[in-house]
């Protein structure tokens, strides 16, 4: 049985509507993963997300969510998004 080498990480950005979109690193480059027609991949749960990659080795995978929580109960907005490392 051969093993998958890892070299790729994950960087899950949600948005408000139960909307995922999904940023792939290599090395020191990053791109947001798109359709093919070059429109980015909706997802609509970080389970269908898992799913896409079942097949591929991933290094690390990051949930980064902005929240307006601070700006809409009148607090200064500190514009730092949430980000958490998640098993894979």
């Amino acid at each position: 049985m051969q093993t998958k080498e890892a070299d790729m990480d994950l960087i899950i950005n949600s948005h408000e509507g139960d909307i995922y979109l999904v940023n792939e690193q290599q090395h020191s480059s990053q791109r947001i993963l798109c359709d093919s027609n070059h429109h980015p991949l909706r997802f609509s749960s970080i389970s269908s997300i898992k799913q896409h990659y079942q097949d591929q080795a991933i290094d690390n995978v990051w949930l980064v969510q902005h929240s307006a929580y601070d700006e809409m109960c009148g607090l200064q907005n500190t514009n730092q998004p949430m980000k958490m490392q998640l098993r894979w």
